[in-house]
Order: C-alpha cells, then sequence, then structure tokens
C-alpha cells in the first residue's frame, strides 16, 4: 500500500519544494536554495525509482521486510530534508516567511499522516525529523511569540501523532474488515458449493435407492420408520408417507420361518444392541407369503451416539423355493417322487436309533419287479416309466404314512416299516405289496402286468446297521426270484 500511493505523493513534494524555493528566493540565498533543492530531488528520484522497481519486482512475502526498510529509509531521508528547511530557509528578520515555512511543513507533515499511517514507524520516520527542528528553532529563540510557536509545533506533532495512530487503527480495521468479508464470501461460496455437491449426492443416492431391488428402510433411535425406498414399499405393503413415524415392527410384521411367530426386526433389535443383525423371516403383503432376509447396521452421528439404523431387505422366497427343490431332488427319485438310497439311509438311522432306545425291532423290505425289461421292450420306456409311477402309489396304498418308501433305481424298491414289527406282520405286509403290485396296470391303450419278488430282514436279528440289513434283504429277495419269483423270502 505504502509503494502503491507513493507516486503522486513524490510529485508533489517537488512541486511543494519548487513553491517554497520561489517563495525564499528573496530572503536566502541561492546556493543554499539550489542545494536543498537537489537533496530532496535526489532522495525523490530514489524514492521513485525503489517504487518502480518494488512494482515490477511483485516481491513474496519473505521479501517484504527488507522493502519496508527501504522504504523507512527513504521516507526518513525526506523527512530530514524538509526539516532542514526549518534550519537554512527559515529567515531571521521576516516573520511572515518564517510562518510560511512552517505552513508547509505543516501540510507536508498532514499529508505525510494521510498517506504514512498504514504503519506506525513510517510516520514517525517522517513527522519527527521533519518538525522537530522547527519547534527547536522556535524555542530556541527565547521570545514569548517564538517559543509560544515553538509549542504549539510540538503540539501540532502530537496531535499529528495521535491522528496517525487513530488512522493505523482505523485503517488496520477497515482490513479486518474487508479480509473477514473476504473470508466470509468465500466461505459463502465454499458453503454453496457444499450444498450443491451435497445436494448432488442426495439425488444420487435417491435415485440409487429408488432403482435398486433390494429394500432399504431407516429407523430413528426408538424405532420408527423414517425412509423406505420403493422396493421395502413393495414388502411390506405400506408406501412411505403412512409409515413414516411409524414402528418397525408394525410396519414389517415379520414371522419365523418354522414357528411362525412374531420375531421383530433385525432394525429394532441392531438399536438395541449396537450390533449388525441378520435375521431371516417370512413376510406377509397382501396375502402373497416373501421369505426375506433382512440385515440391519446401527447408524451413528459424528459424536458416535447411535441415532437409528437401517436394513437392506431382500426377498429370498424363489432362492429358498430353489434351494428346497434342491434338496428336495437330492433326496428323492425324480420320477415316482419317493425319497432315494441317500433319504432311505438317513430314515433307517434313525429308525435303528428309535429301536435302540425302546428296545424294539422294524423290518426292511426289498422289492425287484420281475420281468420288467419286457415291459420296456414291447411297450417302450415311456409305459415302463408309467408302470414304475403307478407301482409307486399301490406301495403307498400297502403301508402307513409313517412307514418310508424308497426307490433305489430301475425296478428296486425299498420299504422300510417303522415301530415294533414281527416276522408275521412284515411277511402279511409283503404279501399284501405283492398281490397289489402284480394287479394288471392300463398304461393308455395297452395294459401290462408284473410280479414282484421280496426279501425282508429284521432289525436286530439280521444286522445291526443299514447296510447290513440290505444286504440280508437283498439275497433274500433274489432267493425269491431263484425259487420261481413273485414270492417273498426272509
Amino acid at each position: 500500500m505504502l509503494y502503491t500511493n507513493s507516486p503522486i505523493g513524490l510529485f508533489f513534494t517537488l512541486v511543494i519544494g519548487a513553491i517554497l524555493i520561489l517563495v525564499q528566493r528573496t530572503q536566502i540565498a541561492p546556493s543554499v536554495l539550489f542545494s536543498w533543492y537537489c537533496s530532496l530531488l535526489l532522495i525523490t528520484i530514489l524514492r521513485a525509482l525503489a517504487a518502480r522497481q518494488f512494482a515490477r519486482t511483485n516481491p513474496n512475502f519473505a521479501s517484504m521486510h527488507r522493502w519496508h526498510n527501504i522504504f523507512l529509509i527513504g521516507t526518513a531521508c525526506a523527512g530530514a530534508v524538509w526539516g532542514a528547511t526549518a534550519i537554512f530557509l527559515f529567515p531571521a528578520d521576516s516573520m511572515a516567511h518564517q510562518l510560511f515555512v512552517a505552513f508547509v511543513l505543516a501540510g507536508m507533515s498532514a499529508g505525510a499522516v494521510s498517506v504514512f499511517s498504514p504503519r506506525l514507524e513510517v510516520c514517525l520516520a517522517f513527522l519527527l525529523p521533519a518538525l522537530l527542528p522547527l519547534a527547536l528553532n522556535y524555542l530556541g529563540h527565547g521570545s514569548y511569540l517564538q517559543v509560544g510557536m515553538g509549542l504549539m509545533t510540538l503540539l501540532f506533532l502530537t496531535g499529528m501523532l495521535l491522528s496517525a495512530l487513530n488512522f493505523h487503527r482505523s485503517i488496520r480495521a477497515s482490513l479486518h474488515l474487508r479480509f473477514d468479508k473476504r473470508e466470509l464470501e468465500a466461505e459463502v461460496a465454499q458453503r454453496r458449493v457444499a450444498e450443491e455437491q451435497l445436494f448432488i449426492e442426495k439425488d444420487r443416492l435417491q435415485t440409487t435407492l429408488s432403482a435398486i431391488g433390494e429394500g432399504v428402510a431407516m429407523a430413528d433411535v426408538n424405532g420408527r420408520i423414517e425412509y423406505l425406498n420403493p422396493a421395502a414399499e413393495a414388502l411390506c405393503g405400506y408406501p412411505f408417507h403412512e409409515a413414516l413415524n411409524r414402528p418397525a415392527n408394525e410396519v414389517f410384521d415379520i414371522l419365523d420361518i418354522e414357528e411362525n411367530q412374531r420375531t421383530g426386526t433385525a432394525m429394532e433389535e441392531s438399536i438395541r444392541t449396537t450390533d449388525k443383525i441378520t435375521k431371516r423371516g417370512v413376510l406377509y403383503c397382501k396375502a402373497i407369503r416373501h421369505v426375506i432376509e433382512e440385515v440391519a447396521t446401527p447408524l451413528y452421528d459424528r459424536h458416535s451416539k447411535i441415532v437409528g439404523a437401517v436394513s437392506v431387505i431382500r426377498d429370498i422366497t424363489e432362492a429358498q423355493q430353489m434351494t428346497e427343490r434342491l434338496a428336495y431332488a437330492a433326496d428323492h427319485d425324480a420320477l415316482t417322487g419317493l425319497p432315494n438310497r441317500n433319504l432311505l439311509k438317513d430314515r433307517a438311522k434313525q429308525a435303528i436309533a428309535r429301536a435302540q432306545r425302546k428296545h424294539e425291532n422294524f423290518a426292511l423290505l426289498f422289492l425287484d419287479l420281475d420281468r420288467f425289461k419286457a415291459v420296456n421292450d414291447d411297450l417302450g420306456h415311456a409305459a415302463g416309466d408309467a408302470l414304475l409311477v403307478n407301482v409307486a402309489k399301490r406301495l403307498a396304498e400297502c403301508v402307513r404314512e409313517e412307514d418310508t418308501i424308497a426307490r433305489l433305481g430301475g425296478d428296486e424298491f425299498v420299504v422300510l416299516l417303522n415301530g415294533p414289527t414281527q416276522e408275521s406282520h412284515a411277511m402279511a405286509v409283503a404279501n399284501k405289496i405283492r398281490e397289489s403290485v402284480g394287479k394288471p396296470y392300463q398304461l393308455g391303450d395297452r395294459s401290462a402286468s408284473v410280479t414282484v419278488s421280496i426279501g425282508f430282514s429284521l432289525y436286530p436279528a439280521n444286522g445291526g446297521d443299514v447296510e447290513t440289513l440290505l444286504e440280508h434283504a437283498d439275497h433274500a429277495m433274489y432267493r425269491a426270484k431263484r425259487h420261481g419269483r413273485d414270492q417273498v423270502y426272509m
């Protein structure tokens, strides 16, 4: 700021100096006037060159101290040159010319205060050497008038210093206000950018949440709904404006998959325990059963205080059904729907455990259709498959619900008779099966007949494990075939 305001001040310095010489030329020797003005001109030129170099260099903050010292020295020299007028250009016998010198120094001092007040030390560097010689000159002459003029000069100097101090404070306050305003404007601009960015992010998040197929729900710390995306609305049956501020357990009436009892939401449990909670359950919406998986995570504010929870809710009905179908297919025969060898072994192991616990026995029947290959060869495989399905139905009619009928493959079946079973009872059931299976089958516009050979084993008389019981029943079945088929052997 000091260098910026220098050019105009330097120009008027030379003009005022020239006017002073013109006024004093009749009272002061020309050589003195010439020497003084040359000194003023030299100092002014040096200060002008410094100001020009400063403007060209555009110095950084680190070099500012050096440039400040240069300006301070130049100002002090200028003040000393002007102060010299009270010594060398101050005629002793002309009060009018003395007053003119005092008037010029007062004007220069007032101008210096207005220009140099941003830096108090610069004001002092000019005012003290400019006005003190005048005050001392007046005080040194001894007359009342001159002593009074000296005291007035000192008072004027004091007033200028106080004015400089007030100007300095005002300028500092103005600069602070300007900087505060700039900072405020910058902060407002940053806040606008942040708000715009926040709006964009919020809109992007809203669009994303609306587009995803999984339900997203948020609840406050009291477990009341704060947000539902469209997928969550579809799952619970409530539009968001109706669900807002309702308890999450009311909006999502989730039941246990096995026990069909209300379990509550994972959101509320997550709020209560401050843990991530995963739950599976059943949710009914418009009489449609949905199997859902809910993953809830607690939400915290910046002070790590829990403020609610967010849940991601997936409809896993199709996945659950697929899992059940795959599990069923793994344990059942694809053609007849009967349990396969794996499920038969599992149920036989359960029967052994139960029989051991209750000291009971049970029977295992091994069935093999007689001349089934002839049906396939004569009527085709489709007819053979239809016959196997009908055989499975007839077997189901011959046993109890708690008994197990399994197809091992081809034309082989096994019947597990649960509960206490004596040899006579096993024989009776086997003959009932033999008679039922032996009746003719209507396969479209053709008919076919087969018989069945049956062998059976009793637990624990014929074996203590599944494989041994199956092996014994299999051997008994082959004995039945060797003795003419359509027989029952143990």
